[in-house]
């Protein structure tokens, strides 16, 4: 994994990390009953939602792409441009509503736009000095973040996945699972 990206990921991970600690400090909230069981669901859903994007966009990349040299554009590809991008807001959004702190989603969100956004610049400019108009005819066709209705019913939209993919997200998949369980437990001691 590119140095930039752990480095990105493992920022990210502290400021919900040290928000959601501290949040006693901060802005104390009570959330329970159906509203908390629901968001927790709904959470799980986002989070595991928010790997397979990434899981999915990361290892259809490496095969396809070992070299850096092809434009990936089919598959996850063919849905967003940055699916890996989404893919981790959805993983941090999941993470809020799994340990029900809705301010630290405002920190999240702000926190992960000063990181991202001056990266996918930064990735649209070598994109497009490296493939000129094909990528300019693939960011035409493609939304930057979020999927369209357009670019889910394209064919080549199929969200292709294997299994051996999975082992390259597993670290921070655990890492943040564990997170979970032990803001979860620290709650139920409390």
């Amino acid at each position: 994994m590119k140095k930039r990206i752990k480095i990105q990921g493992f920022l990210i991970f502290l400021s919900v990390a040290c928000l959601a600690v501290f949040y006693q400090y901060l802005l104390p909230e009570k959330t329970s009953g159906v509203i908390a069981a629901a968001a927790e669901i709904f959470g799980m859903a986002v989070f595991l939602l928010g790997y397979f994007l990434r899981t999915a966009a990361r290892g259809y990349k490496a095969e396809l792409n070992p070299d850096g040299k092809t434009l990936a554009t089919q598959g996850v590809y063919a849905l967003t441009r940055n699916p890996m991008y989404l893919g981790t807001l959805f993983i941090g959004l999941g993470i809020i509503l799994l340990i029900l702190r809705w301010w630290v989603a405002l920190v999240f969100v702000l926190v992960y736009l000063l990181i991202y956004i001056p990266q996918i610049r930064k990735e649209e400019k070598k994109l497009t000095d490296l493939f000129g108009g094909s990528f300019r005819d693939y960011c035409n066709a493609t939304p930057k973040f979020f999927p369209s209705i357009k670019s889910m019913m394209r064919k080549d939209s199929r969200i292709k996945f294997k299994l051996s993919w999975i082992k390259k997200e597993l670290p921070s998949f655990s890492a943040a699972f564990i997170f979970v369980m032990i803001v979860k437990t620290w709650e139920l001691l409390r």
